[in-house]
């Protein structure tokens, strides 16, 4: 099956449905204590140069500046001109003591020198690439000897296993089955398409390693999701609002089909798969749907759906490139 090319059939990050997601999904994403021990464990100071590629408005930087920009730089890259005009705007509300930068520029060929940088960083970037060891190996070139490379990326394949519990339905072991089914081909069909690995970040360290970094480590994202009444914490209330819009949403058959179907077949599935899994949906919109509702609006409603596969990878560039000190005479 033909692959779509990398270069002239990218997601638009910048129109609104689009630009609303990065927004939306990144709203409690990582928690401040833990971001603090992540800084640690990078090794980032005050002072230090960070290159953020794919940085759409700028969310890594105002997510770290406080442990590297007194004194440092931040340089956000993307291949949006809309995104980097309007996070060049925003940057002006964090970036203290310090100096930010926007570029316009492609993963695969970064505008920036050789060991240039003290740290390169992307987030949900490499999911989306048909060759993500490229563009490690290209943050791998601009960061200085010694520097890190920093991926984070979910594994979003073993997130559709998760089992959640909650107050108005539990998923019967077919039904679990059908829906890691449809993701399994839905992953894989991506894939073949070369739309990128939706279950990548399991594969980092490994990918890491293939573009050269040494001394690699990884660790998972610890936020644990749940709702529970009365929904007072800011994360309750944005979880609610957000399961409401789901809830609210008509279900449209069309559109189900325009976004699985191609990559569903294109990765083993089969038509008869795809009309059962589109009836599970139907019904499940139909049934459960209107109970999430009254249970919300009544604050009644709980769920919890555990941990997700979203990690952290670092790798280190060799302070000496060379891969033999003392070659043989």
């Amino acid at each position: 099956m033909k692959k779509k090319n990398q270069q002239t059939d990218k997601i638009d990050w910048s129109k609104d449905e689009y630009r609303k997601h990065i927004i939306e999904e990144r709203k409690f994403l990582w928690r401040e204590d833990s971001v603090e021990l992540y800084a640690k464990w990078i090794g980032l100071k005050s002072g230090m140069t960070g290159v953020d590629v794919g940085c759409g408005l700028g969310y890594l930087g105002w997510t770290f500046w406080k442990y590297f920009g007194k004194g440092g730089k931040y340089i956000g890259i993307d291949v949006s001109e809309k995104l980097i005009s309007e996070a060049k705007g925003i940057s002006k509300d964090w970036v203290k003591e310090g100096s930010a930068e926007f570029m316009v520029g492609d993963t695969y060929a970064l505008p920036l020198p050789d060991n240039s940088a003290d740290f390169v960083m992307c987030q949900t970037l490499l999911m989306h690439l048909e060759e993500p060891v490229k563009a490690i190996a290209e943050m791998k070139r601009v960061v200085k000897p010694g520097g890190i490379v920093i991926c984070m990326e979910p594994d979003n394949l073993s997130n559709s296993m998760r089992v959640s519990y909650n107050s108005v339905h539990q998923f019967s072991m077919e039904e679990l089955l059908l829906i890691h089914k449809v993701q399994y081909c839905w992953v894989e069909g991506r894939k073949k398409l070369g739309e990128g690995d939706w279950g990548i970040g399991s594969k980092l360290p490994k990918l890491m390693s293939d573009a050269g970094l040494k001394n690699i480590d990884i660790r998972n994202n610890d936020i644990v999701k749940f709702i529970l009444p009365s929904y007072e914490t800011p994360e309750q209330k944005d979880m609610s609002k957000k399961i409401k819009g789901y809830c609210k949403k008509p279900f449209n058959r069309k559109a189900i089909r325009e976004s699985v179907e191609e990559k569903v077949l294109a990765g083993g599935g089969s038509k008869y798969l795809l009309r059962k899994y589109y009836n599970f949906l139907k019904d499940q919109k139909q049934q459960i749907s209107s109970k999430i509702l009254q249970e919300l609006k009544k604050k009644h409603y709980y769920a919890f759906w555990g941990s997700s596969f979203f990690y952290i990878c670092i790798g280190r560039k060799r302070k000496i490139e060379e891969t033999d000190r003392n070659p043989k005479p």
